[in-house]
């Protein structure tokens, strides 16, 4: 009987065979790898919510950070970079699998001007806002007579100024309760007695407010002008309003 012999693959050879399926493999897996990388490559960043500064301004903020990847985005960082502004009250940077970021932002909205040799604006919260060229465009009630010290209106921050969160307070509530009234506010001033004066844009009405209890006295100013029917606010020259539970109204001569 004769027996048949396998043929025998040299070692060298299996080796050989093994080395190169590991090399393809690797490609293989090379290849999958890049792919799956370039899946997640930042594509877009979406920012919104931005009136005030631009948005190559925003821009500029989030390129300091180089992101490629989506898993590179530091979300944190990032929000508290952009909240470093003292236009930003918020920012809130979220992912959106596979390749886009979306930042909101929420700037703050200026409530006043304050007329000093530089302008400056302040928002509801009384934090001061540096001289920009919104300032030249927003019809925003101007505050005079107040302190020009600098050092009280640091920018990025609350003012340091009393009196300025007073009025910011009043405007506020106008704001809020009696829109009307502060759209149509051209100053709100303080005179040399430190009472609260409030000087309107159509005619240079001047409705005096005094220094205490100032929003019972603008709810009664509200009443008072609803109860003109036709007539307006801006048909007095003066109303006086310094005295308790009354108001005195000069009409023009």
């Amino acid at each position: 009987m004769i027996k048949m012999h396998k043929p025998k693959i040299p070692l060298r050879q299996v080796i050989g065979i093994g080395l190169s399926l590991m090399f393809v493999l690797t490609l293989w897996g090379a290849n999958r790898w890049a792919n799956y990388r370039h899946i997640f490559e930042v594509k877009e960043i979406a920012i919104s919510g931005y009136k005030i500064l631009d948005k190559k301004d925003y821009q500029e903020i989030v390129d300091q950070f180089d992101i490629r990847s989506i898993h590179d985005v530091k979300m944190k960082k990032i929000a508290e970079t952009i909240e470093a502004n003292p236009f930003v009250k918020a920012a809130r940077v979220s992912r959106r699998f596979p390749n886009q970021i979306t930042i909101n932002i929420v700037e703050r909205k200026p409530l006043a001007i304050l007329n000093m040799d530089s302008f400056f604006m302040l928002d509801g919260e009384a934090v001061v806002l540096p001289d920009h060229e919104y300032s030249q465009n927003t019809l925003v009630p101007i505050l005079s007579g107040f302190n020009t010290a600098l050092d009280l209106y640091p920018e990025g921050e609350q003012t340091y100024s009393i009196k300025v969160k007073e009025a910011v307070s009043i405007l506020n509530k106008l704001a809020s309760g009696y829109s009307t009234l502060y759209e149509n506010i051209s100053e709100l001033t303080l005179n040399s007695h430190e009472e609260y004066v409030i000087i309107l844009t159509d005619r240079p009405t001047r409705v005096i407010l005094g220094k205490d209890d100032i929003f019972s006295k603008l709810n009664i100013l509200k009443n008072f002008e609803e109860a003109l029917g036709q007539r307006q606010l801006t048909d007095y020259r003066l109303i006086d309003m310094r005295y308790k539970k009354q108001l005195v109204a000069r009409e023009w001569s």
